[in-house]
């Protein structure tokens, strides 16, 4: 009986050590309450023998437009990237995505973290950086309705395009075989879409933009997503086939930010963005047999693995309604009313993720550089693009006095906790008090 309870004893460390180390081969969910839904859902998929079927589309074209100016408009900016990421990581190339940021949130003067974005905590300025490998195609005064429309229908203006132009930015081709996301994040209300506060987008742009997609044969299917108050009813007029509309809010609902971060001091990210961020990551993390970086801006095998056993409803609609927690009063409206395929039978690859040739001509590659960086010893050499890798900076104007440069310091990871900035408020604040007491 002694023996039995000692080798009891002597077994229970063994199981909690056992169970401590198979828990740290995981990396922490995002959302501890993903967990069994992910199990239910996800996980099944990669051992039935009906997987999603694709849309057999040629190729994949992303318009991604943050329509928002100021600082306290942050979150948008980290919305439109967490979906830009997700692409990227689906192996979407920059070539086919178009980026639209009306203002350079990471270069803000207010911003302690220059040239970062954060959108799950800065931690210090070590946070996920979505920053990391973003080509943006538009900015600032760049970003109106007249060049998102255009974008859509192909029209350069004067200068740019391949030409040898001021701008030469070049719009990604489309045709009946391409497969087009558009995603807007901002300020809105029913039936239209701010951008810069300076002018709106409504619901019937959209409707006619699609209408001429549709006559000039430039998609064979279009997923619509507006993350902004009263957002589904930018959809309202759409009447062309095959198009997935969704939107974070019915009307005269509104569109919540999710939280804010004490060393950024804004909200960072929207809850209907969030929740599609870090449900993709945790279903990554917990179906990965590898370790997977969540933050890469390339290609990753196992983000597609998952994108192409999720759908599009599951995805878009029923995981944000159930886990996002967007508001007592806010629901995700969508249609597949004039669609070939319901939601629910098309997988997030097919807008999320390049065609299957792409990606294994990307897989190709990566395999090459793999064997080329083992075949030579990098230890004996340097490349010139080793030597200047950078994080991003932010570039500044120079102020001149006198028609002379003067050169200006950047301080990155400025904030009120800084002790130059203590000190210089106390300061002011004994002088002000002498200053009182003379008078």
């Amino acid at each position: 009986m002694h023996s039995s309870i000692s080798l009891i004893f002597v077994l229970i460390p063994v199981f909690i050590a056992g169970a401590q180390g198979q828990y740290k081969q995981r990396a922490p969910l995002n959302n501890r309450r993903h967990e069994s839904t992910i199990r239910n859902i996800i996980q099944p998929r990669f051992t039935r023998d009906d997987p999603l079927k694709s849309g057999n589309h040629t190729s994949n074209v992303a318009v991604i437009v943050s329509s928002s100016r100021y600082w306290f408009n942050y979150r948008h900016v980290t919305n439109a990237l967490s979906i830009y990421q997700l692409l990227k990581r689906g192996g979407i190339s920059d070539d086919n995505i178009i980026l639209m940021l009306a203002d350079d949130i990471p270069c803000n003067m207010r911003n302690p973290f220059r040239g970062k974005i954060f959108s799950r905590g800065a931690n210090g300025g070590m946070g996920d950086d979505l920053m990391e490998g973003v080509e943006i195609d538009y900015s600032g005064t760049d970003v109106t309705v007249d060049a998102f429309l255009r974008v859509l229908l192909g029209r350069n203006l004067p200068g740019e395009g391949e030409t040898n132009g001021l701008h030469r930015r070049s719009l990604p081709k489309m045709d009946e075989n391409t497969n087009v996301m558009v995603l807007l994040t901002g300020h809105g209300g029913d039936n239209f879409f701010k951008f810069q506060d300076g002018e709106e987008l409504m619901s019937n742009d959209i409707a006619s933009v699609f209408s001429q997609m549709y006559a000039m044969k430039r998609y064979k299917e279009i997923l619509f997503i507006s993350d902004t108050c009263q957002a589904f009813t930018m959809a309202d007029e759409i009447k062309v086939p095959n198009v997935y509309s969704v939107g974070s809010s019915l009307k005269d609902q509104n569109s919540y930010a999710s939280h804010s971060d004490p060393q950024v001091g804004q909200s960072v990210i929207d809850r209907y963005s969030k929740v599609i961020k870090d449900f993709m990551d945790d279903a990554v993390t917990m179906t990965s047999t590898s370790k997977t970086d969540a933050m890469s801006s390339s290609l990753d095998s196992a983000t597609v693995a998952v994108m192409e056993r999720f759908n599009l409803h599951d995805a878009l609609v029923r995981i944000p309604m159930t886990h996002g927690e967007l508001g007592a009063n806010s629901k995700v409206g969508h249609t597949d009313s004039l669609c070939s395929r319901k939601m629910n039978q098309v997988p997030l690859s097919d807008f999320f993720a390049a065609p299957l040739e792409e990606r294994e001509r990307q897989m190709k590659q990566q395999q090459h550089a793999a064997s080329a960086s083992l075949w030579m010893n990098e230890s004996n050499f340097t490349s010139s693009e080793q030597e200047f890798v950078v994080e991003q900076e932010c570039v500044l104007p120079e102020a001149t006095i006198n028609d002379s440069p003067v050169k200006e310091d950047i301080r990155d990871g400025m904030s009120v906790f800084d002790l130059k900035f203590i000190a210089a408020a106390i300061g002011l604040v004994l002088f002000m008090n002498m200053v009182s007491r003379k008078w």
